[in-house]
């Protein structure tokens, strides 16, 4: 199964944490990074449950 952009729907592709986009920072605790063809990033963190 591939992966889809939630918000166009084309696939995302890993991004190298050396080639993370520079134009913004990237959260604490980013795991990895995607881009989809639209560039769209979508960052993958660590789960935090508080209750």
């Amino acid at each position: 199964m591939d992966a889809r952009c939630p918000r166009c729907g084309s696939a995302l592709i890993e991004v190298a944490e050396d080639q993370w986009p520079a134009e913004g920072p990237v959260p604490a605790g980013t795991l990895a990074v995607f881009q989809c063809e639209q560039n769209h990033r979508v960052t993958v963190g660590e789960t935090q449950v508080s209750a």
